[in-house]
C-alpha cells in the first residue's frame, strides 16, 4: 500500500508541477514587436561603460536545401563583408574596420557562429563613450537582420576563406571527420543524415550567387530573430531605439513554416564503427535515446526537477565510473554518463555513455562501463551518495546567488539566447537558490531511484565508434559490440557499496606558526612575513563576492636535478597526486570534497614547483588544509599509480597516429636543439620511470617554505585570513635553502636561422607553418607594450592580406612572449594552416609584412585601432582577481610595474616605436620556421 501511495504522489506532484509556470527574471526586458521580432534588454554595471550586442536566429544548417549544403555558414561569414549602411566601400567603412575604431576587436568581440539549428551574431564590449556608438551598434544587428548586400565579387572573396576554414577544422581532428561519416548511417532516413555546418566544398566552390540569396531571404526574418542588449544601458531608452529601429523590417507575407525534425526511434540497436588512420584511441558512446521536452513545456517546475534529478544521477553515476579508473588494471582510459541530447540533435533526447577504450581491452571497457550504469538501474543509488550529489547541487546555487552581482555581460546575454532559441526558463539566481533548496528537501532517494529506471533502458539504442585505422588495432565487429552491451544489460549485479566517510581531512591540527612582520606593498597588496620566513601577499577585493584565490611559488623545480631523472619529470605532479593526499586516497577525497567550491592543484615545473587553489569563502579553510597537505604529506599508493601508468601506457599505444603530434615534436626539438629536457613521453619512458624517485623529488620540492611566496587575493575576512596563515602555512616546515632555478637545466631556443620542412601522409591536405622570431630587448613594461601592438598590427595585416585578400587562410596566429630570465628573452611566434599548393605564394606575404612594419612603421589606423582596444580591455582586466595576480608576480619575480600608467603608456606608443620593436626582432637574425606539408 505504500508504494502504491507514494508512486500516486509522485503523479499528483507531476500533474501540478507541469500547470505551474516559472516567473520569469524581473532584471530581465523581454518583448516582441509588431513584425514577429523578440527583444532582450538589461541593465549590467558589472563592466562600466561597456555593452553587448547580439542578433539570434532560430536558423542553422539544417534549413539548407541540398543544393544549398554549406551556405547558412557561408552566410554567417558574408555578413561581415557588406551590409546597407556599412558597406565598407568609399568613405563608409564596413562593419569589422568601424567597430575596431572603437576598441572593437574582430574575432575577440566582434564574431558569430552557426550551428544545425541557430546562428548567432554579436559586437561584444561595445564602449558606450558617445550616443552614437549605441545607434550604429544597433545599426549593425538591423542590416544583419535584413540588409546584407552579397556581392558577387565578395562572395567568391570569401569562398577561399571557408575553404581553409574547413581544412583548418578537418585536418589533424580526426574526429570531425568521423562524425561526418556517421551521421547518415545513425540519421538514416532524418533531415539531419547530412547538415553538418562546414557543408559540402564541392558547393561552397561553385554555388551560384542566388543560392545564398536564397537562403537569406527565407530564414532571416523577423520572426526567427531576436535582438539582445545588455550591458551599462537605460533600458527604457533601449527599448525605444530598439523599437525605432527595428520595427520597419519587414515580415515576409508567405513565410516558410521552420520546422524542426524529428528523429526516428530503433527497435534495434544501431551500431556504427568508422576509422581513421589519424584517430589515435578507440572512442565508443552508447546513447539511448528518449523524448525531448519541447519548448512549450520547458518553463515549468517538473521540467526544472526532471532536470535536477538527471543531474544528480549523472553525478553519481561519474564518481562511479571513476573508481573503475582508478583499479589497478583500470578496464578503460575514462568513462562518463549523462542526460543529454542525442548527439546533435535538439529534438531527441538520450542517456548516453562515452567510454575512452583501451587498445588491449575494448570490449571489456564497453562491458565495464555498461555494467556501472545496468548496476545503477537495478538497485539505484544510496543515500549517502544522494546527499552528496544535492550538496553539490545546493552549494552551486547558492555561490551563484552570491555572486550574481558580479556576472559579467556575456551571462545575461547567455540567458537570453538560451530562452529564445531553446526556450530555456530565464530565472533569477535567487529564484534558482529557492528552487534549489526546495528541491533538496523534497526529492528523495525513492523518487530519484525511479527516475533511473526510466533515464537507463535497453531500449532505443545506437552506438558510434571512433576508432583508428591501424595495423594490429584490432576493433570488434559492430554485431560483438552489440551482443556485449546486450548481454551486460541482462546480467544480474550487486548493489553497490561503499566505505563510511571521515568527517574531517585532518585528523590533528599542526603546531601553528605565527606573522612576525606586516606592512603594506605595491598595488594595494599587504606583505606579511611568517615564523617560518615564506612571504605572503595579500590583496582583498571585491570583484568577485564569493572567490579566494592563492598561489604558492618557489625557485628550483626539475632544472635542480640531473639528466638521469629526465624519465621522472614528465610525472612527477600526477604520479604524486594520483594517491590522493593524507589518508585518503584520490577517489575518498574526490567523495570528501563533494559539495565543497574548492581546488588545490600542485605542480612541478622546470622552473620552480607551486601550489594552486581557489575556493569560495565558506571552504577557504579546506583550500588551506588541502595546501598544507599536499605540501606535506603526499600520499603514497602503488595501486593508484600503477592505474596512472596502465592508463598512459594505453594512451601512448598509438600517440603518434594524428600528423600534429609529429609536427609539435618536431617543433620542440628544432626550436630546442634535440634538448632532451623536451624530448616527448613515449612507451619507453614509461619503463624508465622511478615512483620512488618521483616522491623523492616531489617531496624535496616541498620541503623548504622559506623558499615560497605565496600570493592571496579575494573578498576574505582579513582576520580569519590571519588565522589560517598562522595554522596552515607558518606552520609549514622550513629548511632555509633558499634555493634558485639553474637556469643551465632550463632549454632555451637555438640560435640562428633555419627553415625546416618536412612531408607527412595527411587525411585532408594542409601545409602547417610555424615561425619563431627570438631577439633580447629591454625588459620592461614598455618593449612588452611594445611587442603587445607589434603582435595585433600584425594581425591585423595578415587579416588583410593572406585573409580578405588572399582567402589564404582561416586566419593568421600571432603570439609573444618576454621573459627576464631567458636567453633571449623576447620571443615572437606567428603560425597559420593552409592548402600546401599555396604555400610558396602564401608564406612570403608572412616575412613581407613584419618586414614592412619594420621599414615604415605599421598604418596609423592599425596603431589607432590597438589603442582603443587596449584601453578598452584594461577596463575590463582591471576589476579581476587574476589581473591583479599578473601584476604581483611581475612585481615578485621580475622588480617591474606593469600597471603603472597602463593607458597613459598605450596612448604614448608611437609607430615609430612598433617599427623600432619589428627592426629589433628581425636585426637578432634568429628566426626559425618549422613547416609541415602533406605528401
Amino acid at each position: 500500500m505504500n508504494k502504491v501511495y507514494s508512486l500516486f504522489a509522485l503523479a499528483l506532484l507531476s500533474v501540478s508541477a507541469v500547470a505551474q509556470s516559472l516567473p520569469q527574471d524581473p532584471t530581465i526586458r523581454k518583448g516582441k514587436l509588431k513584425n514577429g521580432m523578440t527583444y532582450y534588454i538589461r541593465h549590467n554595471a558589472k563592466e562600466a561603460g561597456l555593452a553587448d550586442f547580439y542578433i539570434a536566429q532560430r536558423v542553422g544548417s539544417i534549413q539548407e536545401e541540398p543544393r544549398q549544403r554549406g551556405l547558412a555558414h557561408f552566410l554567417e561569414h558574408m555578413a561581415f563583408n557588406g551590409t546597407k549602411n556599412f558597406p565598407g566601400k568609399g568613405k563608409k567603412l564596413g562593419i569589422v574596420p568601424w567597430c575596431e575604431t572603437i576598441g572593437v576587436k574582430f574575432g575577440a568581440n566582434l564574431n558569430a557562429y552557426t550551428s544545425i539549428d541557430q546562428t548567432v551574431y554579436h559586437i561584444g564590449s561595445a564602449p558606450l563613450k558617445r550616443e552614437g556608438i549605441i545607434d550604429s551598434c544597433l545599426l549593425v544587428l538591423h542590416d544583419w537582420s535584413h540588409y546584407l548586400l552579397l556581392e558577387d565579387a565578395e562572395i567568391d572573396k570569401e569562398r577561399g576563406v571557408i575553404h581553409e576554414e574547413w581544412r583548418t577544422r578537418r585536418a589533424g581532428m580526426a574526429v570531425q571527420r568521423l562524425m561526418e561519416q556517421a551521421m547518415p548511417k545513425i540519421y538514416k532516413g532524418t533531415k539531419y543524415e547530412d547538415c553538418m555546418p562546414i557543408g559540402s566544398m564541392d558547393i561552397v566552390d561553385n554555388f551560384p550567387y542566388q543560392d545564398l540569396r536564397d537562403y537569406y531571404q527565407k530564414w532571416y526574418r523577423p520572426d526567427l530573430q531576436a535582438i539582445i542588449v545588455v550591458g551599462d544601458i537605460d533600458v527604457n531608452k533601449m527599448e525605444k531605439k530598439i523599437k525605432k529601429i527595428f520595427s520597419p523590417i519587414p515580415m515576409p507575407k508567405k513565410a516558410a513554416e521552420r520546422i524542426y525534425y524529428p528523429v526516428n526511434d530503433n527497435e534495434k540497436m544501431i551500431v556504427d564503427i568508422e576509422k581513421d588512420k589519424e584517430q589515435p584511441i578507440a572512442l565508443c558512446h552508447i546513447y539511448q535515446k528518449r523524448e525531448a521536452t519541447p519548448d512549450s513545456e520547458k518553463n515549468s517546475e517538473k521540467y526544472l526537477r526532471d532536470d535536477y534529478i538527471d543531474g544528480l544521477i549523472s553525478s553519481m553515476l561519474n564518481d562511479r565510473l571513476v573508481e573503475l579508473r582508478q583499479l589497478p588494471v583500470p578496464p578503460f582510459q575514462s568513462a562518463t554518463g549523462r542526460a543529454s541530447t542525442f548527439f546533435l540533435s535538439r529534438t531527441k533526447d538520450a542517456f548516453s555513455l562515452s567510454i575512452s577504450c583501451k587498445q588491449d581491452n575494448i570490449l571489456g571497457g564497453i562491458i565495464s562501463a555498461v555494467g556501472v550504469a545496468e548496476r545503477a538501474r537495478q538497485h539505484g543509488f544510496t543515500q549517502s551518495e544522494l546527499e552528496r550529489a544535492k550538496k553539490l547541487r545546493l552549494n552551486a546555487a547558492e555561490r551563484r546567488a552570491k555572486m550574481q552581482g558580479d556576472y559579467r555581460n556575456s551571462h545575461y546575454v547567455n540567458v537570453c539566447v538560451d530562452n529564445f532559441l531553446e526556450g530555456e526558463p530565464m530565472l533569477s539566481a535567487d529564484f534558482k537558490l529557492a528552487n534549489t533548496q526546495k528541491l533538496d528537501r523534497e526529492v528523495t532517494l525513492a523518487e530519484v531511484n525511479a527516475a533511473v529506471k526510466e533515464l537507463i533502458t535497453d531500449k532505443n539504442q545506437v552506438v558510434v565508434m571512433y576508432a583508428p585505422d591501424k595495423e594490429g588495432f584490432e576493433i570488434p565487429s559492430e554485431q560483438q559490440i552489440e551482443q556485449v552491451i546486450l548481454a551486460a544489460q541482462q546480467q544480474a549485479y550487486a548493489p553497490y557499496a561503499e566505505q563510511q566517510l571521515a568527517s574531517s581531512l585532518m585528523s590533528s591540527m599542526p603546531k601553528a606558526g605565527t606573522i612576525v612582520s606586516e606592512k603594506p606593498y605595491r598595488h594595494g597588496f599587504t606583505e606579511l612575513t611568517l615564523s617560518n620566513g615564506m612571504k605572503v601577499y595579500t590583496k582583498k577585493t571585491d570583484y568577485e563576492a564569493d572567490a579566494v584565490s592563492m598561489r604558492m611559488y618557489g625557485e628550483g623545480g626539475t632544472s635542480l636535478y640531473g639528466d638521469a631523472d629526465i624519465p621522472n619529470f614528465s610525472m612527477i605532479t600526477s604520479g604524486a597526486t594520483e594517491g590522493g593526499v593524507g589518508q585518503f586516497d584520490a577517489v575518498t577525497l574526490r567523495k570528501m570534497l563533494a559539495g565543497k567550491s574548492v581546488r588545490v592543484s600542485p605542480s612541478v615545473g622546470s622552473k620552480g614547483q607551486s601550489i594552486n587553489g581557489s575556493a569560495s569563502l565558506k571552504d577557504m579553510e579546506t583550500m588551506f588544509q588541502l595546501s598544507y597537505l599536499y605540501f606535506t604529506q603526499p600520499r603514497r599508493d602503488e595501486a593508484a599509480f600503477a592505474s596512472l601508468i596502465n592508463r598512459q601506457r594505453a594512451f601512448l599505444a598509438n600517440r603518434n597516429a594524428s600528423p600534429k603530434v609529429d609536427y609539435n615534436d618536431s617543433i620542440r626539438a628544432v626550436l630546442y636543439g634535440h634538448h632532451p629536457r623536451v624530448a616527448p613521453v613515449v612507451q619507453q619512458t614509461l619503463d624508465k620511470i622511478s615512483y620512488d624517485r618521483i616522491l623523492d623529488i616531489y617531496k624535496e620540492r616541498f620541503s623548504d617554505a622559506a623558499n615560497f611566496k605565496t600570493v592571496i587575493i579575494g573578498n576574505f575576512d582579513e582576520q580569519q585570513l590571519r588565522q589560517y596563515l598562522c595554522q596552515y602555512l607558518a606552520s609549514l616546515p622550513a629548511t632555509g635553502k633558499h634555493e634558485h632555478t639553474n637556469q643551465a637545466n632550463v632549454p632555451q631556443i637555438v640560435d640562428g636561422q633555419q627553415v625546416v620542412k618536412f612531408t607527412k601522409k595527411m587525411a585532408t591536405p594542409l601545409a602547417n607553418v610555424s615561425i619563431y622570431l627570438t631577439a633580447d630587448v629591454d625588459f620592461s613594461p614598455k618593449s612588452d607594450l611594445e611587442l603587445d601592438f607589434l603582435k595585433r598590427c600584425l594581425s591585423i595585416a595578415y587579416t588583410d592580406s593572406v585573409r580578405e585578400e588572399k582567402g589564404g587562410t582561416y586566419g593568421v596566429s600571432i603570439d609573444f612572449e618576454l621573459d627576464k630570465d631567458d636567453h633571449p628573452n623576447a620571443t615572437l611566434k606567428i603560425a597559420y594552416n593552409a592548402d600546401p599548393s599555396r604555400y610558396g605564394e602564401l608564406n612570403p606575404i608572412i616575412y613581407q609584412q613584419l618586414q614592412h612594419i619594420a621599414d615604415r612603421g605599421p598604418a596609423a589606423t592599425s596603431l589607432k585601432k590597438v589603442k582603443e582596444y587596449l584601453t578598452k580591455q584594461y577596463a575590463q582586466m582591471a576589476i579581476t582577481n587574476d589581473y591583479w595576480s599578473y601584476i604581483i608576480w611581475h612585481e615578485l619575480d621580475d622588480d617591474a610595474d606593469f600597471d603603472r600608467d597602463y593607458c597613459k603608456l598605450v596612448n604614448a606608443v608611437t609607430a615609430a616605436d612598433v617599427q623600432r620593436m619589428a627592426q629589433k626582432i628581425l636585426a637578432a637574425k634568429r628566426c626559425i620556421e618549422v613547416t609541415m606539408l602533406s605528401e
